[in-house]
């Protein structure tokens, strides 16, 4: 089957090098099924951030194919969704004003005003949210704020979301609280999602795939599948024997290739 063909996200011979001709992102072959969400855990350097980048056409020099359903990614009717670490909200913005522009920006913004505000007031409330409405970010923690970039992100309606290690900078306590909503909330609205972790726990709890790039730019990258642990109810992950032999596989691989 030809790459024009296939459903979803198909990254084709992707590499990425800087003007100084060192590579940034060795080469990638990947396919990640529409509504499919797969994790990536890498070593520093290693171009997982870089990924990210080059698919929300923030890259312009790389070489290689990216597609979605067989169209360009960045073609002008796909909508590609970002959380970058620094959460990206505009400070002079409210919380739901940082909503707003990212819709009108988008093009996500059709209907009347009241299904506008709606959909607005619907994803703060499923981030926990919807009392800072009017606050503005830099009046908010690290965790506020991301669940506004997350709700930002789920607001537009993406196909794509990119995901650049989201919950990095929170503590425990609130960054498991943040997986499950955001899990929740992928599995009410699933987009094609790619979620970069430096954290194996949380590569394990939220992907059906985990990618594994590789310390060295020739190296491959590593698959594995992740459907048993995925498949089970959020809360009984942790203990379960799938999880701790996933770990353990993940280990392997990390030893090997980093």
């Amino acid at each position: 089957m030809s790459s024009s063909r296939i459903s979803g996200l198909c990254i084709q011979e992707l590499q990425v090098e800087y003007k100084s001709g060192q590579v940034a992102l060795g080469q990638v072959n990947l396919t990640l099924p529409e509504h499919g969400i797969y994790t990536i855990i890498g070593p520093s350097g290693s171009g997982k951030s870089t990924l990210l980048r080059a698919i929300a056409g923030l890259l312009p020099n790389y070489t290689g194919e990216l597609l979605f359903n067989g169209k360009p990614v960045h073609d002008k009717d796909i909508l590609v969704g970002l959380v970058p670490q620094n959460y990206g909200l505009l400070p002079w913005k409210t919380v739901h004003g940082n909503i707003q522009v990212a819709m009108k920006i988008t093009g996500a913004a059709g209907g009347d005003k009241a299904e506008r505000e709606a959909r607005i007031t619907h994803w703060l409330s499923s981030m926990g949210i919807a009392d800072l409405a009017d606050r503005y970010p830099l009046s908010l923690s690290g965790g506020q704020q991301q669940r506004v970039a997350i709700a930002r992100a789920f607001a537009i309606l993406p196909q794509i979301m990119l995901l650049d290690e989201p919950f990095s900078a929170l503590d425990a306590v609130t960054r498991e609280a943040l997986q499950q909503i955001f899990l929740d909330n992928w599995l009410a609205h699933p987009a094609t999602a790619l979620f970069v972790t430096h954290d194996v726990d949380e590569a394990i709890l939220l992907g059906q795939r985990i990618i594994i790039l590789p310390a060295g730019k020739a190296d491959s990258i590593e698959v594995l599948d992740n459907a048993a642990v995925f498949g089970m109810k959020h809360e009984e992950k942790r203990g379960s024997n799938e999880f701790f032999e996933q770990t353990k596989r993940i280990r392997k691989v990390m030893q090997e290739k980093w």
